[in-house]
């Protein structure tokens, strides 16, 4: 009996198929059989194998009249062979010499069900495949049980199911195509049902990283296009063999839980293969109808989103537009989710549990999902429940995601979170495939890309259209990404002002002479608030000769502290006219606003900053850098705005003020007067029409000339300023670097440098003068030495 039996399914392989048995019968182990199951070949691969056969009989040949697939192929094959151990080869590749020996070997030493080895990939037109290579080769010298299937088949990584890369005992393929009918016909994949059903099945695995298999890159079918309808279902019957085995693999899975998730994610690794057939090699109508074929056989939406996160990311705007034509619930809206990144300290955590509230007094049923620690600072409903988006990879989190809106009964998503991560298109697709809107809450000016100097602002053009509709802050912003071919966008105000009240505000007074009580709050954050300016502004308002006093109330930021703004204002000699409070909230912030008379802000760029409203509401006048598209800054007479990052401005503003009690109780009426403008909304009413896609057109307004040319206006401003931090950062880090290599040359010509070269010579120097050499030669042959 041969130790091993290669099989060989061949079809049309009359260029490579000599080579291939040739392969097998220069093994270093002779006891061997070589099986060639021929599939119908029009060729003359039959009679090859037969002039073989004749002169060898190692080498036996089977004949398929008709054209079966390498799967029925393989079948007959392991149902003909007459050893212990398989190993399977392509008619078109090769085996190394001694394959078998080593194969069987690890086997036998090990009695191992089933052994790895490494593929070595070649390319007859010189086309290099390193990657491909790479992903072929044995990650683990042992498996056992259980253990083997997960390690083989990652999830979230591409399925490599070929048979051919491993040494098989034969009773183990035999269980596997036991129950096969004879009848079952796959052309794509068709060895990855096997491979997942033989290796549930193995008791033990083992590898070697010896590269056993000659794998030729490009031959036969592999790499080909796209050409017609005809030829892309030859690609889809993937989907068929994956399938195929679907029912055996969820027989094991309920006491298996690691079977179902390593085929679910071999499932999708096999359709990210196919989407990526369509997204390189198809275009126009062609793409379309391929898309609409695969939708048809996969039948889940969610599996394809899954799928393209993970393998194929590049098809997510392809899969978009078929998904997008989804009918959205024809119901009214009763359960709504808000989601955001996580509920700690900040604006946009406070707009969302605000909206919470509103939308629990206007009777619907809120749920909030974060994605990180479903722990919030802000007081929310007792109603509502905070839950956590699971998940490692996107495909994990778009299950989760799916999950809670079944099991919810989601009728609307707000998302608070689309300006701060690029993985919201992806939900928003997942939502609509199961007909639930999203609504998405862009939290600052539509020029911040440019603050950022990212490309954010192209990322937002292409995916805001997949929302049911985009609220933005400002009539400003309507007009940007109108301008952008982004129509389904609105202003809506800030929902946190409901929060305010100017109810018994009265204007504020100044008494001629008394100390000018400054203050400013926020989270201390540099890179848009500029807090640092308020030290500059502080000493310059002091060289004017005016009594003052600066609070700065707010928590530390990445890149600004508390302590660092102290010893700032300690640089500059005005530490005696600041206190930092840190964080506060409640009665006690309320009290601070109360006792300052004025509100100071630096910003470079804000969406709708709430403290302006706050600061007004309790009569404060404001004195800031321009922020001209701001909602609340249109006709505010309690407002003083100067040119951006004008510090002396900011001063010279603040000493008028100071030297003026008339004209502070004028600013501070006006003050009033803006917030009451600000407040006058009906939320409720306002909400129940946005979840109702019933907002009034006033709303959405058509890009207005005035507003384009503000946008324009301050784009040269952002674009400016973006590139002189970047001249600065890139002159600071030249003088950083002259800096270095004149103290790198002033080491080098020091005494003790010179002295240290000759030392670390010295073992050299003796291993050379045992060799003939002499220490002392060696030494006046150093140039430093010799210096």
């Amino acid at each position: 009996m041969p130790a091993a039996t290669v099989i060989i399914p061949a079809f049309n392989d009359e260029a490579w198929v000599e080579r291939a048995i040739m392969s097998c019968l220069a093994q270093s182990r002779s006891d061997i059989e070589v099986i060639c199951i021929d599939d119908a070949s029009t060729d003359t691969t039959c009679a090859i194998v037969e002039a073989i056969a004749a002169s060898d009989s190692r080498v036996r040949l089977i004949k398929q009249q008709v054209n079966q697939s390498a799967f029925q192929a393989r079948k007959l094959g392991v149902e003909a062979a007459s050893s212990q151990f398989v190993m399977f080869l392509d008619g078109d590749d090769e085996l190394h010499p001694r394959a078998v020996e080593i194969a069987l070997d690890r086997a036998e030493t090990t009695a191992a069900d089933v052994v790895g080895f490494g593929v070595e990939v070649r390319s007859d037109d010189g086309i290099a495949a390193p990657r491909f290579e790479r992903s072929l080769q044995p990650l683990r010298a042992t498996l056992e049980g259980d253990g083997i299937i997960p390690s083989l088949f990652p999830p979230d990584l591409t399925a490599q199911g070929h048979l051919w890369r491993y040494l098989w005992r034969t009773d183990l393929l035999a269980q596997a195509y036991a129950g096969v009918s004879s009848e079952a016909r796959f052309y794509r994949a068709n060895d990855i049902p096997i491979t997942f059903l033989a290796l549930m099945a193995a008791k033990k695995y083992v590898s070697t990283s010896e590269r056993l298999y000659l794998y030729y890159f490009r031959r036969g079918t592999s790499g080909h296009g796209v050409s017609d309808l005809e030829q892309f279902a030859f690609y889809l019957s993937a989907v068929d063999s994956i399938n195929f085995v679907a029912d055996r693999v969820y027989e094991q899975a309920a006491e298996r839980p690691m079977l179902a998730v390593s085929y679910e994610s071999a499932r999708r690794s096999i359709v990210g293969n196919i989407l990526g057939y369509v997204v390189s090699n198809t275009s126009g109508d062609l793409q379309d109808r391929c898309i609409e074929m695969l939708r048809d056989r996969v039948q889940n939406d969610i599996e394809l989103l899954r799928a393209a996160a993970v393998f194929r990311p590049d098809a997510v705007d392809l899969l978009a537009t078929h998904v997008l034509e989804t009918p959205v619930l024809e119901r009214p809206a009763k359960n709504v989710l808000l989601t955001t990144g996580k509920l700690g300290t900040g604006g946009v955590q406070g707009v969302l549990v605000a909206q919470a509230h509103l939308l629990v007094k206007a009777g619907f049923n809120v749920t909030v999902a974060t994605f990180g620690p479903p722990r919030s600072v802000y007081e929310v409903p007792a109603d509502v429940e905070i839950v956590q988006v699971s998940g490692r990879t996107d495909s994990d989190r778009i299950a989760s995601w799916s999950d809670l809106i079944r099991a919810r009964d989601i009728d609307v998503i707000i998302d608070h979170h689309v300006l701060y991560n690029t993985r919201w298109p992806l939900l928003v697709l997942v939502a609509r495939s199961m007909g639930v809107r999203t609504i998405g809450w862009l939290h600052n000016f539509a020029l911040r890309a440019m603050v950022d100097a990212t490309d954010r602002i192209s990322f937002l053009r292409r995916h805001l259209p997949y929302l049911e509709t985009a609220v933005v802050l400002s009539y400003p912003d309507v007009t940007f990404w109108k301008t952008q071919g982004v129509n389904n966008v609105v202003y809506l105000p800030n929902p946190l002002l409901q929060s305010i009240s100017t109810q018994g505000a009265v204007p504020k007074a100044l008494e001629e002479g008394s100390r000018l009580e400054l203050a400013w709050w926020g989270r201390l954050q540099q890179t848009t608030k500029q807090v640092r300016d308020l030290i500059e502004i502080a000493r310059r308002l002091d060289g004017l000769g005016v009594d003052f006093h600066l609070t700065v109330i707010g928590p530390d930021s990445a890149d600004l502290t508390a302590r660092q703004l102290r010893r700032e204002a300690q640089r500059l000699g005005v530490a005696h006219r600041l206190t930092l409070t840190g964080s506060l909230q409640g009665e006690a912030l309320v009290q601070r606003i109360r006792a300052a008379h004025v509100f100071v802000s630096t910003s470079v760029i804000e969406g709708y900053p709430l403290t302006l409203v706050e600061a007004q509401a309790h009569g404060l006048p404001v004195v800031m850098y321009e922020l001209p598209w701001l909602a609340m800054a249109d006709a505010n007479d309690g407002l003083v705005a100067v040119p951006q990052g004008d510090k002396q401005a900011v001063a010279e503003a603040l000493k008028t003020i100071a030297y003026s009690p008339a004209g502070y109780s004028v600013l501070s009426r006006g003050s009033i007067e803006a917030a009451s403008r600000a407040l006058h909304y009906d939320f409720a009413s306002l909400y129940q029409q946005l979840i109702d896609g019933e907002l009034p057109v006033t709303f959405s307004p058509e890009p207005s000339i005035v507003d384009a040319a503000l946008l324009l206006r301050w784009s040269v401003f952002y674009a400016e300023r973006t590139a002189r931090i970047a001249r600065r950062d890139s002159e600071r880090a030249e003088r950083r670097l002259a800096r270095v290599r004149r103290e790198l040359k002033q080491i080098e010509t020091g005494w003790s440098f010179r002295v240290g070269r000759v030392l670390t010579r010295i073992p050299r120097m003796v291993r050379g003068m045992r060799r003939g050499g002499s220490i002392s030669g060696r030494i006046e042959e150093s140039p430093r030495a010799s210096s």
